[in-house]
């Protein structure tokens, strides 16, 4: 009853959370170790663990390790098992000193990129999407036909949960006007696109499954070789770049993107910026 794999289930059926990266990590586990009680895991367990990730970065094996000990901690506390959690308070050797910097996108680079993306085929269309919102790649590639809808004066797309994507966090289901011309294009070419698809990228989105990774691997294969070695992701970081640089308010900022604010309890108040002065601060970065 206490086996890792029945206290996955029972954790994942009580959190309600995106069940992807818990998924890996506990078949991870399960590969190297075996499907053990959960009282019967060790801190060598969590080393050898730690150790099959060794080829990938130091955060990545650190949010694997965190999706253990979290499942863990619950197992611990659901059953009364009175045991120190094995993989808690692990040290990485060099943990921080691999990581990549993002570089963001300058405004010229955008409009390369942009006028490129316009004249490719369909999955290049979410680029100017993906730089004009600060969307995650998941939360486009993840749209429905339905999600962007014409009001008299906006474009708005609502990023929402459904059947192939869960959002990263609470504050990630938002709605969003569309001001750019690029990025309003985009959207109007994959709506008017024939396809019985209910998803905007339907080879990506169906059937309950997003393929996030293989979106992102075809997208990063061309901007790395074009933008010295640039990602999608930043785009993102491009984009609260521009609305800084804009005066856009630090609460605004955070509205748009879905992260997590940083201005204190008061800015849980309230219903946020409206969609017209959305709007207006989108304007001011548009391209």
């Amino acid at each position: 009853m206490t086996n890792l794999s029945s206290v996955y289930q029972e954790y994942l059926y009580l959190k309600d959370i995106n069940p992807k990266p818990s998924e890996q990590s506990v078949n991870r586990l399960i590969e190297v170790i075996g499907d053990l009680p959960v009282q019967d895991y060790t801190r060598d367990h969590a080393k050898l663990f730690l150790e099959s990730y060794n080829k990938q970065k130091t955060s990545t094996r650190r949010r694997r390790l965190q999706c253990i000990t979290a499942i863990l901690n619950f197992a611990y506390y659901e059953y009364d098992i009175d045991k120190r959690n094995p993989f808690a308070r692990i040290l990485i050797r060099g943990e921080g000193k691999d990581a990549t910097p993002r570089e963001p996108f300058s405004v010229v680079e955008l409009k390369k990129l942009y006028s490129a993306s316009l004249s490719y085929g369909r999955l290049r269309l979410i680029l100017p999407i993906l730089g004009e919102t600060g969307c995650r790649l998941s939360e486009v590639l993840g749209l429905m036909k339905e999600d962007v809808v014409h009001t008299e004066d906006l474009l708005v797309i609502h990023i929402k949960e459904n059947n192939v994507r869960g959002l990263k966090t609470s504050g990630s289901e938002r709605s969003l006007p569309v001001v750019s011309k690029s990025a309003t294009e985009a959207l109007q070419r994959l709506l008017d696109a024939k396809s019985d698809s209910p998803y905007l990228f339907p080879r990506y989105a169906s059937c309950g499954y997003l393929n996030n990774v293989g979106a992102s691997a075809t997208l990063c294969k061309h901007m790395r070789a074009a933008y010295d070695g640039k990602t999608s992701h930043c785009l993102r970081h491009s984009f609260r770049d521009r609305l800084r640089e804009a005066e856009v308010p630090l609460e605004a900022i955070d509205q748009l993107g879905g992260w997590s604010n940083v201005g204190g309890v008061g800015t849980n108040y309230g219903k946020g910026y409206s969609m017209p002065k959305l709007a207006e601060y989108l304007r001011r970065i548009a391209i």
